[in-house]
């Protein structure tokens, strides 16, 4: 489901935009929810009454701008969370450094765009329950899909600041090429100069159909010891803060409710990914 953008004030620095969920066509011109509309969880407390404040960064395939419509994997989720729970859907653009902070220091009522679930985060905000899994993953125009296979290649990049990064440079050695951005990652497979990217699959999903690469395919990474990643996957979540359990326990009801009803593969699946990634198993620390 897409919704139409309302623009209101800007919220602090940045301007705002606020979608309206579970209203009528005529209230949808001026934001305002239903009052028909029955949330699914009673007594959530958030920054604004009535409102959802999300704080968001573009990073398709899962939460982006487009055509003035918020798209992606996440971002429909976390639009159909607000419609459950009839709060309009405010959301409050910026860097990808700040977003964590906003939902830590009560700015943002939470967050999205493939964040992991991580111990170093969980110290400061409330993890949710996992959304769907990003599995490391490896573009290639040989189809491989293991830890052996990577390592017969004469050259391999991957991103700094990936998951797993110091584990693969152990792996790899010399034939491993880091990078500062996954589109320089990508740009470098284009032109040959490496083999093989390693990418977590929402990325390597987007960057192949930005930029196609004839007989290059997408391949989850098998799992292997030696690179805990492909063990221990990458779970996103939404965060909330760590004094709003009543917000938390409501998205977590919804993932599950939205899991349960296909929803999650469905989307999974119209943005590109395997619908696999639907059933992210028991919640992980990474």
């Amino acid at each position: 489901m897409k919704y139409r953008l309302i623009r209101t004030a800007a919220l602090g620095a940045a301007a705002a935009l606020l979608l309206a969920g579970c209203s009528t066509a005529a209230e949808e011109a001026s934001g305002a929810v239903s009052e028909d509309c029955v949330p699914v969880h009673e007594g959530i407390e958030t920054i604004t009454p009535g409102v959802l404040t999300v704080a968001h960064y573009d990073y398709p395939p899962f939460a982006y701008m487009e055509e003035g419509e918020f798209v992606g994997i996440e971002g429909e989720i976390i639009a159909k969370i607000a419609e459950m729970e009839c709060l309009d859907l405010e959301l409050v653009p910026g860097d990808s450094s700040a977003m964590i902070t906003s939902v830590q220091t009560g700015r943002a009522d939470t967050t999205l765009g493939s964040w992991y679930r991580t111990a170093e985060r969980a110290e400061v905000v409330r993890l949710s329950e996992p959304v769907v899994t990003s599995p490391l993953s490896i573009v290639s125009t040989s189809g491989i899909s293991t830890v052996d296979e990577l390592a017969e290649l004469d050259a391999v990049g991957a991103g700094q600041a990936l998951v797993g990064i110091e584990e693969l440079q152990g792996l790899l050695g010399a034939k491993l090429k880091l990078y500062s951005t996954n589109d320089a990652e990508f740009a470098d497979f284009q032109s040959g100069r490496i083999e093989g990217a390693v990418l977590g699959l929402g990325a390597a999903v987007t960057l192949m159909e930005l930029y196609p690469v004839e007989g290059a395919t997408v391949e989850p990474i098998e799992p292997d010891e030696r690179l805990s990643a492909t063990v221990n996957v990458g779970q996103t979540n939404f965060p909330v803060n760590l004094e709003n359990d009543a917000l938390g326990e409501a998205i977590d009801a919804d993932i599950a409710a939205l899991r349960e009803d296909g929803t999650i593969a469905e989307l999974a699946e119209q943005y590109g990914f395997p619908a696999s990634i639907a059933e992210p198993g028991e919640a992980n620390l990474l």
